[in-house]
């Protein structure tokens, strides 16, 4: 082989060996700006580099390409950094829209109670009131009116049981609330098919909230 094919060669190799670089940083920086965008807390350069395996050194200038890429594609929002931490914010021409943000009335959490009565309604409904407080082992007239008032849960119908008790069921609000399209999608419950004089109620493993005791701005 002559010294011009060589050279040829090495031209022609050069530029893939420097657009497999390039790809592998955008795949990184992509990489970065997902987990930025997914952490619902700021992320040090320590964590993003571990997480992704790369050395910690290369974290500042990635994000430094990402912030650049953000401002000459006109996006609202930048990468910033807080100490040894990075996260995602608005830049200040939009604060006027964000801080209207907070006039949007927020869901009231849900009390310990009411996350029991929906999660038994949700997995037997349609469900009658006995059959809840039997599980519950405690009266739930206050939680299921509630429940009725902030849409989660509806009246479905009547029992053929005596006495025609009224049946509920769940509703669109509620798969709304805990983020699921359809009742399927629900997890499984961890119950016993026939609850017994200690049953406990079943929970929902994707509640928005972590039950706790109900204050008084949360449902009852």
């Amino acid at each position: 082989m002559d010294s011009g094919n060589i050279i040829n060669e090495h031209i022609e190799i050069e530029p893939s060996l420097e657009r497999i670089s390039e790809l592998i940083e955008e795949d990184i920086s992509t990489a970065v700006e997902a987990l930025l965008f997914a952490s619902p807390v700021p992320l040090t350069v320590t964590q993003l580099a571990r997480t992704l395996g790369r050395n910690k050194l290369l974290i500042p200038s990635i994000i430094d390409r990402l912030n650049i890429n953000y401002d000459s594609s006109g996006r609202s929002f930048r990468i910033e950094r807080f100490g040894d931490t990075y996260r995602f914010y608005t830049i200040p021409e939009y604060d006027k829209y964000v801080s209207r943000l907070a006039d949007i009335p927020r869901p009231a959490k849900l009390s310990r109670a009411a996350l029991e009565v929906l999660s038994i309604i949700a997995y037997r409904q349609p469900a009658v009131k006995s059959e809840i407080e039997r599980i519950r082992g405690i009266d739930s007239d206050g939680v299921m009116r509630t429940l009725l008032e902030r849409g989660l849960i509806a009246v479905a119908g009547k029992s053929d049981a005596p006495g025609r008790p009224l049946l509920y069921r769940t509703t669109e609000e509620f798969l709304e609330f805990f983020g699921v399209a359809e009742l399927s999608q629900l997890p499984k419950p961890d119950i016993d098919s026939e609850p017994t004089q200690n049953s406990k109620a079943i929970t929902l493993a994707r509640s928005p909230e972590n039950p706790r005791a109900a204050s008084p701005d949360e449902a009852e």
